[in-house]
């Protein structure tokens, strides 16, 4: 009798591991997924902005150092010469109240606040810097026209390079590049410029210690 329910155990146990192994072979595993689209292009360079990204481009315009040539044709898309051109010698009549490059309000960028210290409206601006690491020297150049940006006589105003160009002075800035990826410690040199006048020329340093991010 003890032999018949031992055998009995044994058959039921057999029985429950070929359930169980036909069970966990039926079931099929499905590899896992990105949640990345590596397909969206924001600007519509042609470039996905995971592309945009290895290389160091902005993913909000299809010119990010401003040269005029598409990032996806320009041999060096975070580097222009400065494309500024006057030949008056007359001074801007712009005070620089501030400038910096981290701790601004929001998110980090650089922002500058300008006081027209003239009598007359000045329009017609557009701005050339470089930034320049300082351990290793790596250079990017970027050059932009200020569309729309106007200052009234005696009129402070407050600029923000931080991609929301929606926004009223509020211009491109690259976060995919030295900016927005380097730990080093920077150095801004801006030319700001208005028609009919000598440009502007201030700096600007970033702290070593992490990349800018938003905050």
């Amino acid at each position: 009798m003890k032999e018949i329910k031992k055998i009995q155990r044994l058959l039921i146990t057999s029985i429950l591991s070929l359930i169980l192994l036909g069970a966990c072979s039926s079931q099929t595993t499905t590899p896992a997924t990105s949640n990345v689209d590596s397909t969206i292009d924001t600007d519509g360079d042609g470039m996905p902005d995971s592309v945009e990204s290895t290389y160091g481009t902005n993913i909000h315009t299809v010119d990010t150092d401003g040269d005029g040539i598409n990032d996806k044709e320009d041999s060096n898309p975070v580097y222009t010469d400065n494309l500024i051109i006057e030949s008056s010698t007359t001074a801007l009549p712009v005070k620089v109240d501030d400038v910096r490059v981290e701790d601004n309000t929001g998110a980090d960028h650089l922002e500058m606040t300008l006081t027209n210290t003239s009598n007359q409206d000045l329009s017609n601006f557009d701005i050339y810097y470089t930034i320049t690491d300082k351990v290793d020297s790596t250079q990017e150049a970027y050059y932009q026209v200020l569309t729309g940006l106007s200052i009234g006589a005696n009129q402070t105003v407050t600029l923000h390079f931080d991609n929301d160009v929606l926004k009223s002075n509020h211009f491109y800035q690259n976060m995919n590049g030295l900016y927005g990826t380097s730990a080093n410690g920077l150095t801004f040199d801006i030319n700001l410029h208005s028609k009919n006048y000598q440009s502007l020329n201030f700096s600007v340093d970033k702290a070593d210690g992490t990349a800018e991010v938003a905050d």
